[in-house]
């Protein structure tokens, strides 16, 4: 029997895939969703990237502004200059008319400048980019709520798990309860010469060998809700308690929320990531449109150096000469087609990918909710079957103990009825947590969260 108890033991542990908790009153599971949506480290981070997503969008309206960049700048450099092009790069400029000859007397200078950039017009490239920003932004949310779905099948399977725990852990008290009984009805009859006196010793040993597995069976329960304070981000609302109500029914037969396969929060991740790339390919095409700039500046120019070649210092450190400019500038990257043409192929190709993907998405979670499907239907049905072994467990456990206190059958009996009940006990718990976990597993699979919270509140 001490067997058949740790392998009763062995066999729920195994059921529990992450721990858990539960509320005394159903309402509060809603409130312990709430808690772990508002704490939840990881949800947060979704949250602030979703929200720094939107300032991107921000960012590629802004670029519609003006450029105006204000400089001064002041100098000490020789007096050497020539004429004639060169490449500016990595090549610092130098200003002014040819010197006669190489002169290197240092002659200060000075410069102030108001520069204005504007690209009125790109040809549909700032509206792409926009777009772009948009498709990303979208993937973000999707993301932040397949994130936050996720963490709300998380947090009801632990604390289904938890309740589940709690209401074993009850049934182990009653089951030491019972062996209490058994105990003192022993030593009655013991002391009455009616059963021998190695029935008290056996029963002490049964007794024992209970409220050590009463034991363990806590610290895995205290253990668990160790985990779900940290799927809520470390804070339980207030109310905490089981719900071991849940394993005496099954879940409600009312009308259940429809789904559809194209509101799944992965599948909506997936079509948003497609949605991003086909954006990415347009604003990559974009690049080889023409571009407008216009642009102004204003400036004011000293040098000490003369207009007939002089050198005055003084004069270097005011402005001597005032300009003004204002243009515009049509350009046109000719053969950027060419150097693009590879990068569309590519990007064409990560767009068909994520098109692929999104099938393959669908086509996992549909298997998936008709497995989900047929388990919930099969764990009803065990359900509805595991309280009749639990009636005629008692029912059995009962007339063997009347027995025993007759005289007619001896401690191995009662032990091994009393077993039975336990364990038929423990089965029926089992059977209707496996049905609420189907039901979870149900509206995982169908994306729905609704599926669990309407029948658990009906």
């Amino acid at each position: 029997m001490i067997k058949r108890l740790c392998l009763l033991t062995i066999l729920i542990s195994l059921v529990f895939g992450h721990n858990g908790y539960g509320q005394n009153k159903r309402i509060y599971l809603d409130s312990l969703l709430k808690t772990a949506i508002r704490n939840y480290p990881l949800i947060k981070a979704k949250h602030l990237q979703s929200e720094a997503l939107q300032e991107a969008i921000k960012a590629k309206r802004n670029t519609v502004i003006p450029s105006l960049a204000a400089s001064y700048q002041a100098d000490y450099a020789t007096y050497n200059n020539i004429t004639g092009m060169v490449y500016p790069e990595y090549i610092i400029p130098i200003t002014g008319p040819p010197s006669q000859a190489n002169n290197y007397s240092g002659t200060p200078g000075t410069a102030a400048a108001l520069n204005l950039s504007w690209d009125p017009v790109t040809f549909g490239r700032r509206h792409a980019d926009i777009e772009l920003a948009k498709g990303n932004l979208q993937y973000g949310q999707a993301d932040e709520n397949l994130t936050i779905f996720q963490q709300q099948i998380n947090v009801i399977n632990a604390w289904l798990n938890y309740s589940l725990l709690d209401d074993l852990a009850k049934v182990y008290k009653q089951n030491i309860n019972r062996t209490v009984f058994n105990l003192k009805q022993s030593q009655s009859l013991v002391s009455s010469g009616m059963r021998p006196g190695t029935d008290s010793a056996s029963f002490s040993a049964e007794l024992a060998s209970a409220r050590i597995q009463l034991i363990a069976y806590e610290r895995q329960r205290d253990s668990s809700l160790q985990s779900l304070t940290a799927l809520t981000g470390g804070v339980l609302p207030s109310g905490f308690a089981s719900d071991t109500s849940l394993f005496s029914s099954t879940p409600g037969a009312g009308a259940m929320p429809d789904t559809s396969i194209t509101e799944h929060p992965e599948v909506k991740l997936q079509q948003a990531s497609v949605t991003a790339n086909e954006l990415l390919l347009n604003s990559i095409k974009k690049d080889i449109m023409p571009k407008l700039t216009i642009w102004s500046a204003g400036y004011g120019r000293g040098s000490g150096v003369a207009a007939n070649g002089s050198v005055n210092a003084n004069d270097g450190w005011q402005f001597e000469r005032y300009n003004y400019g204002i243009g515009a500038q049509l350009s046109f990257p000719i053969l950027e087609i060419f150097r693009q043409k590879p990068l569309w192929r590519q990007q064409r190709l990560n767009t068909d990918a994520s098109r692929e993907q999104l099938e393959q998405t669908k086509l996992d979670i549909q298997t998936q909710a008709r497995i989900a499907d047929n388990n919930y239907k099969k764990a009803l049905e065990a359900a509805k079957i595991a309280p009749q072994q639990f009636t005629s467990a008692n029912f059995s456990y009962q007339a063997i103990l009347s027995r025993y206190q007759s005289g007619l059958v001896n401690y191995y009996d009662v032990i091994q009825a009393q077993q039975s009940l336990f364990q038929s006990q423990a089965n029926v718990a089992v059977a209707y947590y496996n049905a609420w976990k189907s039901l979870l597993n149900k509206a995982a699979y169908a994306g729905n969260i609704n599926l669990f919270l309407t029948a658990y509140h009906q």
